[in-house]
This record gives C-alpha cells, sequence and structure tokens, in this order.
C-alpha cells in the first residue's frame, strides 16, 4: 500500500494524473509513459504507479499486457450499460430536486469555451451531470454520478466529432426556459442519453455482421 509514502506527494500526483486523464492528455489503448508523467509531476516513477493503481481501481486505468498502464477502448456493449447506468442515477437525482435547485445548478454549469474542443464538450457535460447531483445535497450521489461520469469521459471525447454541435446539444439540456423546466430536463437528458444508447447498440449489430 501507499503508507511509506509522503501524502502529499501521494495526494498530488494522484490528482495531477486524474487532471491529465480529463484533459484528454491520454490516447485509449495506448500504453501510457510513466517516465513522461513522472517528469511531468516531478516525482520519481514509484508514486505515479502507486497513483495509476488507484485509477485503475476506479475504473479509469487498466493494466497493460506488456505491463504498465493504458485507458481502457471500452466496447460498446460496456458503454451501453455505463450509459444505461447513468441515465438512471440522473433520474434519481433530478426527482430529488425542486425547480429553483434545477435551475441554479444548471445556470452554474454552463462555462463554455470560446472554441469548443472535443474534451470541452466531455467535460460539460460532466459539469453539468455534476451540478445537479451537487444540488441534491447527497454527498453519495454526486460521488456516484462523478465516478460514472469519468468512466464515460473519453467515449464522450470521441462522440463529439463536431464539438458545435454537441455543445449545442448540452446546452439544450440546461436550458431553463421551459415552462416546466422538470419535465423539460427529464425529457431531454433521457433523450441525450437513448441516443448514444442508440449509437453504441448499432455498432454491435454492425460487428455481428462481420
Amino acid at each position: 500500500m501507499m503508507s511509506a509514502m509522503d501524502p502529499p506527494l501521494h495526494e498530488r500526483v494522484y490528482e495531477g494524473l486524474k487532471e491529465d486523464y480529463l484533459a484528454g492528455h491520454f490516447v485509449p489503448g495506448k500504453k501510457i509513459d510513466i517516465q513522461d508523467l513522472a517528469t511531468r509531476h516531478r516525482s520519481s516513477k514509484t508514486p505515479v504507479r502507486e497513483a495509476a493503481f488507484i485509477l485503475v481501481g476506479e475504473g479509469l486505468l487498466a493494466h497493460h499486457s506488456d505491463g504498465g498502464f493504458l485507458v481502457p477502448v471500452r466496447e460498446p456493449a460496456e458503454l451501453v450499460e455505463l450509459l444505461a447506468w447513468h441515465m438512471q442515477l440522473m433520474a434519481a437525482t433530478l426527482t430529488r430536486l425542486r425547480e429553483t435547485a434545477m435551475r441554479e445548478a444548471l445556470q452554474q454549469s454552463l462555462a463554455l469555451s470560446s472554441i469548443p474542443s472535443p474534451v470541452s464538450v466531455a467535460n460539460l457535460a460532466s459539469d453539468i451531470f455534476s451540478s445537479l447531483a451537487a444540488a441534491t445535497g447527497n454527498r453519495q450521489a454526486l460521488i456516484e454520478v462523478r465516478r460514472v461520469n469519468e468512466r464515460l469521459h473519453y467515449s464522450r471525447i470521441a462522440d463529439a466529432i463536431d464539438p458545435e454541435l454537441a455543445e449545442k446539444e448540452l446546452v439544450t439540456i440546461a436550458g431553463v426556459d421551459a415552462a416546466n423546466l422538470p419535465k423539460a430536463t427529464r425529457r431531454r437528458i433521457e433523450a441525450y442519453h437513448m441516443r448514444k444508447i442508440a449509437h453504441q447498440q448499432k455498432l454491435i449489430k454492425s460487428s455481428e455482421h462481420l
């Protein structure tokens, strides 16, 4: 375990690797250069490896067949399950929110990039869903939503082929001008997930015919 490590160093390296992950620094399926990360985060390789093991436990990294670590390339079947679970989490989250809290959470989450990119779109999606979960006041709900957000992060990056269009979809989800905001938000979030699930199911069917 990490009892022999300097806690501040451990925390700094772990947080740095998590930031790298969310910044889209890694390429799914490609082995991560531990020495490069050690240099970036001003540490030896050991703290980087220990932090990477934690990310493996969180489902964000996986072990490379040649040793080391990588961001896994998630199969469509796994993404269908993750998306369905995330949709259920958000449905449960929304039932706990009053309209005023929902409105405030959506407004706070809309930090748009001047030039949208796949990474900024993925981060915006996480911000919207995490903001809604945080508004429930239930810490465990926020932890769970963030956890699934992070596991879906690289698939969201890959999906944002047209970042401007993808950002517009998220802006629509976070819109607060609907006459019945709770109902509209539930429908928008469900439609968002169902569209992504349908896309993955289409990929599954295509692979079956190869």
